[in-house]
């Protein structure tokens, strides 16, 4: 377990702690650094009438606009995708229509310390004559209501909720694969605080919970997490970052097993993992706007019992995306790839089996062109594989996907 690698995240919480009331008690860190706008709002009606006249049209601009800022989109596409079922033997492709609806509602006062934001994303695919699944679709709402009393602090909690209708690899064994069109409702909520420091460093700390419910399958759970980090920003073209996390997750109907796989009666399940992750952001002006994005982590899973579920796994992530100089072409290229290695479950048969092994790439490429202030055209490709020791357990997805989408 990585427990004791969580010690330096919580040692530099405590030592922030302890400089709180020294930075509260510095003069210049609260009225001070109000921006001049907030500081011309605050005048009284007497001395705003000696303002010069563009500035009092200028502030009264700012009266009659609204706090709220509402912006979505609407995307049409067509599209084919050689794996629908997810199958390791005979892979059934289908031709399909996608929409895709999303909206943020913004909430953004001017003299407040309070923001809000509101969003919501979905998506509906329907296929053509596949006996997999004749439809998928997934929806996310998320609200956040953020506080931020001073420059160097801010909190923000945060609610979700999700529906997903999609095959799903929910596999867990070398024994049984469970490859299905899966229904699942559930809903997070969390609490994120973040303290700013001199010389770009930032740190934050969330605690939240998630809960998911599986229609007409027994993997039901609830979770708990606590997530320590640190920002350090030495340049505005580059951001190093560093977590820590610590999950719990308990299964309401799954049985704890034995070393071998066998169910014991009247247990219940409880994951508890370990992760950390680093990532590293470029950013810089070249041509149009680029960014590059660099992570890898390491997961560590155990099931508190006879350990038949530990698996260790190794993350690595990296995105690049550009943007043209007019903002007309957007460009994006993902890439991800995990390798799980389970401790105890074997693969085969002998008197030295080897261990059981999975190793799972992602890449995914986007390239938008906007022809039009309100609309733009798109493509996108995904090619998924996933490889394993086991017998079929190894498969293929690709999915490409071209259309017009709406933004207001």
């Amino acid at each position: 377990m990585m427990a004791p690698a969580f010690v330096p995240c919580r040692l530099i919480l405590i030592g922030i702690l302890a400089i709180l009331p020294e930075l509260s008690a510095q003069p210049a860190t609260d009225e001070s650094d109000d921006s001049v706008v907030d500081q011309l709002l605050a005048l009284p009606d007497d001395l705003e009438e000696e303002l010069p006249d563009d500035v009092k049209a200028f502030l009264a601009e700012l009266d009659e606009e609204s706090n709220w800022f509402p912006s979505f989109t609407l995307s049409a596409l067509m599209g084919e995708r050689d794996n629908v079922g997810l199958s390791s033997v005979v892979p059934q492709s289908a031709y399909f229509g996608e929409a895709r609806a999303e909206g943020f509602l913004w909430w953004q006062p001017l003299d407040s310390a309070w923001e809000g934001l509101v969003m919501l994303d979905g998506r509906h695919r329907r296929y053509e004559n596949n006996p997999v699944a004749d439809e998928e679709q997934s929806w996310l709402g998320q609200a956040e209501l953020s506080w931020l009393p001073l420059r160097w602090f801010d909190l923000k909690v945060r609610t979700q909720g999700f529906f997903q209708d999609e095959v799903i690899d929910l596999s867990t064994t070398a024994a049984q694969r469970t490859v299905l069109p899966i229904q699942v409702l559930g809903g997070r909520a969390d609490l994120t605080a973040r303290f700013k420091l001199p010389f770009g460093v930032a740190i934050e700390s969330r605690a939240g919970g998630l809960r998911s419910d599986y229609r007409e399958l027994a993997e039901d759970f609830y979770s708990r997490d606590w997530w320590n980090g640190v920002t350090w920003a030495p340049a505005r073209w580059m951001k190093l970052y560093y977590g820590q996390q610590t999950i719990d997750r308990d299964y309401d109907f799954r049985n704890q097993t034995t070393a071998g796989g066998r169910s014991i009666a009247d247990t219940l399940l409880a994951f508890g993992q370990d992760e950390e992750q680093g990532r590293l952001q470029f950013k810089m002006k070249w041509l149009g706007s680029w960014r590059l994005d660099v992570a890898g982590g390491l997961v560590e899973n155990r099931d508190n019992a006879a350990g038949f579920f530990n698996y260790d796994r190794k993350r690595w992530r990296s995105e690049l995306e550009w943007v043209s100089p007019e903002d007309r072409w957007e460009l994006r290229v993902e890439w991800e790839e995990k390798a799980t290695d389970y401790l105890n479950q074997t693969v085969g048969a002998g008197l030295n089996p080897e261990g059981r092994r999975q190793d799972d790439r992602l890449r995914r490429g986007e390239v938008i062109w906007r022809f039009n202030d309100r609309w733009n055209a798109r493509v996108e490709y995904e090619d998924t594989l996933s490889e394993s020791n086991e017998v079929n357990a190894t498969y293929r997805d690709r999915t490409i996907w071209f259309g017009l989408s709406f933004e207001s």
